[in-house]
């Protein structure tokens, strides 16, 4: 803000300026004032036209408002003026990355790369894109160059990390890098440890701890914040499919490996005509990264309701839980989320439904884990973990995955969502 305050105060002296205008809009994007943003960027490049770094910027402060078409014909113009601008490489290749020309995508990360091989944030986007395409054992290893960014945390352990090595004996760490979903998708992996021999030691969230207490391949639970047990080596979970190896074609067939504490005060009742308990959840957490993208207006599930034979549950947590009285639906979806107060209670809650809808969010990883129907709810430019354009996951046999055709727009997505709701009631035993 105070940035955005100097540059304004600047513009009134000279209003023409191009960098000024340009550094602005930067200010704004990342204030997320976007629209204002893209129009002081196309002010900055009225003023300097030829200038590639501006038309890049541009381009990512469209980039930002899923303009996508132009966002692209920005950012070839600015690699037209300049053929060895790096980051103008670089830029293009995550614009086209989001629309799904991602074979084009890597081509210009690799260009960038060529330019600047040391360039770590570009090997860490071309492992993703190498990720989406499912290309998962190269894009798992060229994912590790990861660790090098200053923003990826870096544990303050005496102990080694582990190299991929025996384990027979060894007491291995594993410990949460990214967020919750990272530790529900990549603690499945704790099984293969214990098979070579280890002994697991799970440090996770507060929110995780029950949760993962209930896991048979999982010998201590240690919460953030509290002391750790003595232990040989250390791993980050995300780096486990590496580590270990993985036979990424086996996922599908494996069997589900979280599962729901044998006692919870979790209860969901039951209607007489109703054929299938379905549990919703369709916002994002506020401040996460991504949030507005992946949310959904609660309109478009209480559309869905109605049906005496469809019964609903609501799992949303945080200041969303607001959305059912605000619209009138408490007698159409029951909020079990305001009863949910940690991962082994959701998981109770989710044993008991017949499905799962739900946007990309924690709790649609923690579903599928355990076996349970789950349906994703993707935005066009969707998480790498569910990779590009295909309906399945390779991670959950039994999770579906519904994506945006047009950026920003659910119609469609929901549109499908209801058909399979139809096929699945009927379906249904009566």
């Amino acid at each position: 803000d105070e940035a955005i305050t100097s540059y304004l105060r600047l513009l009134a002296v000279r209003p023409a300026h191009a960098e000024l205008h340009n550094n602005l809009g930067v200010a704004l994007r990342l204030a997320g004032k976007l629209e204002a943003s893209v129009s002081h960027h196309r002010l900055a490049l009225a003023a300097d036209p030829q200038n590639p770094a501006l038309h890049s910027n541009l381009g990512n402060a469209l980039r930002a408002v899923n303009r996508f078409d132009e966002a692209v014909k920005h950012h070839y113009r600015s690699i037209a003026l300049s053929r060895d601008y790096a980051e103008g490489f670089f830029n293009l290749a995550l614009c086209l990355r989001d629309v799904g020309r991602l074979d084009e995508a890597i081509g210009c990360f690799s260009r960038a790369l060529t330019i600047h091989p040391d360039n770590r944030r570009a090997r860490v986007e071309f492992a993703i894109a190498l990720l989406m395409q499912g290309e998962l054992e190269a894009g798992f290893s060229a994912y590790e160059i990861r660790k090098r960014l200053p923003e990826t945390p870096t544990p303050d352990f005496a102990q080694a990390a582990w190299d991929g090595g025996p384990l027979q004996g060894k007491r291995i760490l594993l410990y949460p890098e990214q967020g919750l979903s990272d530790v529900l998708l990549f603690v499945r992996f704790a099984r293969e440890l214990k098979r070579r021999g280890a002994t697991v030691i799970v440090l996770c969230q507060a929110l995780l701890k029950d949760l993962l207490r209930a896991v048979d391949y999982i010998d201590e639970v240690v919460a953030e914040g509290e002391a750790l047990p003595a232990f040989d080596v250390h791993a980050s979970m995300v780096s486990l499919p590496h580590l270990c190896r993985a036979d990424f074609a086996s996922l599908a067939s494996e069997p589900p490996y979280l599962r729901a504490p044998e006692e919870s005060r979790i209860k969901l009742g039951r209607l007489e005509r109703a054929k299938l308990r379905i549990g919703i959840y369709w916002a994002a957490m506020p401040g996460q990264a991504q949030d507005r993208q992946r949310s959904v207006s609660f309109e478009q599930f209480l559309a869905l309701s109605g049906d005496p034979e469809l019964l609903f549950f609501s799992l949303q947590g945080g200041v969303h839980q607001k959305d059912i009285q605000s619209h009138g639906a408490g007698g159409l979806v029951h909020d079990v989320g305001r009863g949910i107060f940690d991962f082994a209670e959701a998981a109770t809650a989710l044993s008991q439904l017949d499905l799962l809808i739900s946007i990309d969010a924690p709790v649609a990883h923690l579903a599928a884990a355990m076996g349970v129907r789950t349906w994703v709810l993707l935005p066009s430019t969707a998480d790498w973990r569910w990779q590009l354009g295909r309906p399945h996951s390779p991670w959950y046999p039994s999770a579906r995955l519904f994506r945006q055709t047009v950026p920003g727009t659910w119609n469609d997505v929901f549109a499908d969502v209801r058909r399979e709701l139809d096929a699945l009631k009927k379906a249904a035993p009566a």
